[in-house]
């Protein structure tokens, strides 16, 4: 069977499965939620990949019969096997454990857009409401999310940008008639030098100007310090740098409850002495 959609693109097992069935049932109109249960050899219940998608415990000796469904290889089936064991994990040591596991087995765990990212990154609005999607019910009345936005931008300019969300395969309708993002997350990856991300990053850094410049109570955390230190040090502090986003994006993956807000980190370490 060909792939329908990449497991890879995915660190939550529930939304691949709500992914895929959405994308199979387009060529094969008998793969319904209900008739993915048939498939999986319970003829008698109607509801349960269904109620698996929405939270209920999937149990070891389900698990092959889904890898089996999904016609899933060697490796995608081990994949999906740990994501699995990290939401269903107990602890937090657990869930970080699985969590690497994960990382080891994706073939890139830092790339996930496509060769459209250059069009995606092309302003920075685009990813604000990629992430939107997950924290506010957002229909094609682009008024309610357009009014919470920061800073502001018109409602044709969020038109353009769900459009071009929608083009690239990275949001879909739900069953309810709102926008949902069809990716966990979307990753500059190999795009990190190119002359584009670089814009992306001069206009993030110009939201920081502007939250900075709000007189409206918004919530910020920011630091500035100058210092001088040597080469070593200097490499250091940049490696520091490099596992705190690390960090933050594990928190980020890792966190289990629905998201309330949308929010910016920037951070940049440069030298002001030419050698």
């Amino acid at each position: 069977m060909d792939k329908i959609i990449d497991i890879f693109q995915f660190t939550s097992f529930r939304k691949y499965l709500d992914e895929y069935q959405a994308a199979r049932v387009q060529t094969d109109p008998d793969f319904t939620r209900a008739g993915a249960c048939v498939l999986l050899g319970l003829p008698k219940t109607r509801s349960y990949y269904n109620d698996i998608i929405k939270g209920k415990k999937l149990s070891t000796r389900m698990i092959p019969k889904f890898v089996e469904v999904l016609g899933l290889n060697k490796k995608e089936a081990k994949y999906f096997e740990t994501m699995v064991n990290m939401d269903q994990a107990k602890t937090a040591t657990e869930r970080n454990a699985f969590f690497e596991e994960l990382l080891k087995q994706h073939p890139d765990s830092h790339r996930i857009l496509n060769e459209d990212a250059y069009e995606y990154y092309n302003h920075w609005y685009n990813s604000v409401l990629f992430t939107a999607l997950e924290v506010v019910d957002v229909s094609d009345d682009l008024e309610p999310i357009q009014k919470l936005i920061f800073p502001k931008v018109s409602v044709g300019t969020l038109k353009r940008s769900l459009e071009l969300l929608e083009r690239l395969g990275f949001v879909r309708k739900n069953e309810n008639g709102f926008w949902k993002s069809c990716r966990d997350a979307v990753s500059s990856g190999d795009y990190n030098n190119s002359d584009l991300v670089r814009q992306y990053q001069l206009q993030s850094f110009e939201l920081s100007k502007q939250a900075l410049l709000a007189s409206d109570g918004r919530s910020s955390d920011m630091a500035t310090f100058t210092f001088s230190v040597s080469d070593d040090a200097f490499k250091a502090i940049a490696k520091e740098i490099q596992g705190l986003k690390a960090r933050v994006r594990k928190i980020i993956m890792l966190d289990k409850k629905k998201a309330t807000g949308v929010h910016q980190l920037n951070v940049h370490l440069f030298t002001n002495l030419k050698k």
